[in-house]
Formats: structure tokens, sequence, C-alpha cells
């Protein structure tokens, strides 16, 4: 078993009903979870565990979110991936299942600099694995599963 600021569920579970969720929720820090499928997966982020103060600067700063978050799919997607980016979600949509790890700590990190006293640095420089310890890291149960060869 090993840490990450994410949740790992199966893609015909429910979205936000989990405790990753409620305890992001209520930690105020970003909710990132992997649906997953046999090879494919979705790394999503969803702003509502975030604080209130959070809207307006994400919202003043969508276009360098999403120049970053574009920087991210790229480094972990392939011609069957596509990209959602809203002020309210972040989706990196069917990426290969062997990258939706590295994903969702990058997307973590991203998200995690816009909560109240971050720092940001400039549009799509996080590195892979800036990614700031969740301050309610949960323990990963399973690993995702293999993709099939």
């Amino acid at each position: 078993m090993f840490d990450a600021p994410f949740d790992r569920v199966e893609a015909s579970a429910p979205f936000a009903d989990s405790d990753w969720f409620h305890a992001c929720r209520q930690t105020q820090t970003p909710y990132v979870v992997i649906r997953y499928s046999e090879q494919r997966a979705d790394v999503l982020w969803d702003f509502v565990t975030l604080p209130e103060c959070c809207d307006a600067v994400i919202r003043a700063h969508l276009d360098e979110l999403e120049q970053s978050a574009r920087a991210i799919f790229l480094r972990h997607a392939d011609a069957e991936s596509h990209l959602r980016v809203k002020p309210t979600l972040i989706g990196l949509d069917r990426l290969p299942i062997e990258q939706a790890e590295a994903a969702a700590d990058a997307l973590y990190a991203l998200v995690a600099t816009y909560l109240p006293g971050a720092r940001r640095p400039p549009p799509a420089s996080l590195p892979e694995t800036s990614a700031p310890p969740a301050p309610a890291v949960r323990q990963r149960e399973r690993p995702l599963p293999e993709a099939a060869h």
C-alpha cells in the first residue's frame, strides 16, 4: 500500500460519493479521481471540494489553467484520449491506463496551486512529480489493473 493525492474507482462507480470525496470536501483540497476500465482511464478533477475563494481565482486564470492541463494531457495521452477543461472540472479522458496515476499526480499538483496561499508557477511548467502532499492522504486499497496486451 502507498499514499496518493487521488482516488481510484471503477468506471461504473459513482463519481462523488466516496470517503475520498468527503475527505477532500472536509479539508478543502483538490478532488482528483481515476475512473478506470480494463485498458483506459479517465482522470478527473471537480472543483466542488475547494474553498469558495478558489472559484474567482480559477475563473480569472482559466486560460493558464487550461494551458497547464493541456501540457499534462499531452504528456500522458495517446490518439484515443481527449481533454475537457471547464472552470469547474478538468477531464483527461480515455488515457492509457498505465499513464493514469502520473497524470492524476500532476493534475493534483496543478489544482493545488490555486489553493489559498499557494504560489502558482508559470503556465505549463509544473513537473510531473511536483505534487504537494495532500492534507488528507488516503491509503490505496488496490493497484490499477494492468492493461491487457
